[in-house]
């Protein structure tokens, strides 16, 4: 290995599972939202406040940028290196993403408790059963059942190409190609956002993968600097600074943004940018922290039950869509309860369903997840490779 690597063991960092369930409760809040007409100040501040839940789909690339880019640089020299990265991210994304999709297109529609939109009458919606969503969703905006999934579609996409790059390259180079692979996302979204017209130009640049590349490189390369001899010090060192510049990204972010408006163009350029950058400096901070052994900084981070939220946070990702479609809002409506002005209502209907989609999660983990889990004990790590 270079002399610009450091040989250091993948292990779990707890922080990171708190980082993880901070994302999905950002995620989970901002979709069951239903307050859309505000009425006064207090309804104002409730919309404005969970309208920004999205950016906890930027701060899961960042964490996925991260961690996956972590793993491959610390197995790259594994004689089993493809087939145990591939197998495990198969037995963790597999199994209950076609479930769902089984449960959603299949099972509900036969049974006559949800129709929402058929494969027969919107085809395109096949594109979700093989990870390429997010290039096809863009081009019929509001006719999916699913429409949550294209994130997942980029992680998968990212999952794919990125350990080919890693196996050919040391710490040094991944954290230079990453920021380079940064810069050219926020080229593409300069050109898209001038080139192509509304809504297109605002959905694309939202799902394609090139768009949202960023955060996922500027994840990567805060795992490739932790990994280089002449850096790793000197941030574990300064890993408070470190937290104190992302805050700084984010709060100069939401000033280039409108707040991170998720639609104004601005926050598609700027906005997206300087979240990765924020978020890519928090998660870094947070992993030098738990490599110290500190927890001043990172007890939030490490309760026990933000901890749960990360443990179950892909069920929760997955479910709590089709958990809002089929019961939450149906039961709304068929009460007579639906009201998008009310503040209140909102905030019962986000309590309710993100405790709703944390039951949910916790479920399918324990009662079907961990059943897949379990085997990647058979795809763990093995001894380097040869030499030639």
């Amino acid at each position: 290995m270079p002399a610009t690597d450091v040989s250091t063991p993948t292990r779990r960092l707890p922080s990171l599972d708190g980082v993880r369930g901070v994302a999905i409760l950002l995620v989970v809040m901002h979709n069951m939202s239903l307050l859309t007409q505000p009425q006064d100040l207090a309804g104002h501040a409730v919309a404005f406040w969970f309208d920004r839940g999205w950016t906890g789909v930027q701060l899961f690339f960042v964490l996925s940028g991260f961690l996956i880019t972590s793993i491959l640089l610390d197995t790259r020299n594994n004689a089993d290196y493809f087939k145990s990265f591939f197998m495990r991210r198969v037995l963790r994304i597999f199994p209950l993403y076609y479930a769902t999709l089984l449960l959603m297109f299949v099972l509900l529609p036969a049974m006559h408790v949800w129709h929402g939109l058929s494969l027969s009458e919107y085809p395109h919606q096949l594109w979700v059963t093989v990870f390429l969503s997010n290039w096809t969703q863009p081009f019929h905006v509001g006719q999916g059942s699913m429409p949550h999934m294209w994130s997942l579609a980029v992680e998968e996409q990212f999952y794919l190409i990125w350990p080919l790059i890693v196996y050919r390259w040391d710490a040094n180079r991944i954290f230079k190609l990453s920021l380079m692979l940064a810069l050219v996302a926020f080229v593409i979204r300069c050109v898209l956002l001038s080139t192509l017209n509304e809504p297109l130009a605002e959905e694309a640049v939202h799902e394609f993968s090139v768009c949202r590349m960023d955060a996922l490189a500027l994840g990567a390369a805060a795992a490739a600097a932790l990994r280089m001899t002449h850096w790793r010090e000197a941030l574990i060192q300064r890993q408070t600074q470190l937290l104190w510049i992302g805050v700084a990204a984010l709060l100069v972010g939401a000033g280039c943004s409108h707040g991170y408006l998720q639609t104004a163009p601005s926050n598609q350029i700027f906005g997206f940018a300087l979240l990765s950058v924020g978020f890519s400096l928090c998660v870094l901070f947070a992993a030098c922290a738990d490599i110290e052994g500190t927890s001043r900084w990172t007890s939030v981070l490490r309760n026990p039950l933000l901890q749960r939220f990360g443990l179950y946070s892909y069920g929760m990702y997955l479910l709590h869509v089709p958990l809002r479609e089929v019961v939450i809002f149906p039961l709304l409506r068929w009460t007579g309860l639906e009201d998008h002005s009310s503040a209140w209502l909102a905030l019962v209907v986000i309590a309710f369903g993100t405790a709703a989609s944390f039951g949910v999660g916790a479920a399918s983990y324990h009662l079907f997840e961990i059943h897949f889990l379990r085997l990647k004990r058979y795809f763990g790590v093995s001894s380097s490779k040869p030499s030639p």
